[in-house]
């Protein structure tokens, strides 16, 4: 008999689930705001899953199959689908290829994590998790469809920020597969209260939700390129590349 305590994290796990293939159909609607918002939402309840598994030590290795899933196409596919039907369509091929990019480099870094790390990212990363740029890419969409800024310094297809957008984009496709060292913010679920309610902001009113997806960006950019500088890395690269002399914990689901 399956005890509740594996089912209740599952039913998170594919709500998650519900919650990509629901910003793939708003995506296909051509309503983006949506869409961004659902690969946020999948994100909170990727990262409830986790955490109640933990809570209720019902963690399995099906958990974290099925998480990896969720991974892709929440914050693979979605984010990749969603930014080349709101912008990446307008630049032609280039466009194509840069959202081609974003779906190979996330199947390439789940499934090295899937291999190298029998911790389950509850020690740190090895390469830039692919929600990061998911979280990048889906709120620069949230905020141009906002409303609330009528500006043509604000666009994505042309000008400053368009540039800065899509380096960054392109830097954290390169991270995500590279053998730099992050930490895992939300190990502790007290560490996690903060990601529930900001991205709560993102469902409340416009000006709110604008705020809230400005500090997730802000967020992003810190923790890609500002928080492997910390000399605190150093103690987790040696933990982790001493994995394979230590008995792993092949029941831990969070990527």
């Amino acid at each position: 008999m399956i005890s509740w305590r594996y089912v209740v994290p599952t039913l998170f796990t594919v709500a998650a689930m519900m919650a990509g293939f629901y910003s793939l159909v708003m995506t296909a609607a051509g309503n983006y705001l949506v869409a961004a918002q659902m690969i946020m939402l999948s994100m909170l309840l990727d990262g409830f899953d986790g955490n109640v598994a933990r809570l209720l030590k019902g963690t399995t290795k099906f958990g974290a199959e099925l998480d990896t899933y969720v991974d892709m196409t929440s914050f693979g596919i979605a984010p990749a689908l969603l930014v080349y039907q709101a912008v990446l369509n307008q630049f032609g091929w280039p466009g194509f290829v840069l959202a081609c990019a974003i779906v190979v480099s996330g199947v390439m870094r789940l499934s090295r994590f899937r291999i190298k790390d029998p911790f389950r990212g509850q020690r740190g990363f090895q390469g830039l998790p692919i929600t990061v740029n998911a979280c990048w890419l889906s709120m620069f969409i949230f905020v141009s469809e906002s409303g609330l800024y009528q500006s043509e310094r604000l666009v994505l297809h042309a000008g400053p920020l368009a540039a800065v957008v899509w380096t960054c984009t392109i830097l954290f496709l390169v991270l995500q597969v590279s053998n730099i060292r992050y930490p895992k913010p939300t190990k502790a679920l007290i560490g996690f209260v903060p990601c529930i309610i900001v991205i709560t902001f993102l469902f409340l009113k416009m000006q709110l939700a604008v705020a809230a997806a400005t500090g997730i960006l802000v967020s992003c950019f810190i923790y890609s390129f500002i928080t492997p500088l910390f000399p605190k890395h150093a103690d987790l690269t040696a933990i982790l590349d001493d994995v394979e002399e230590e008995e792993p914990e092949p029941t831990l689901r969070m990527p």
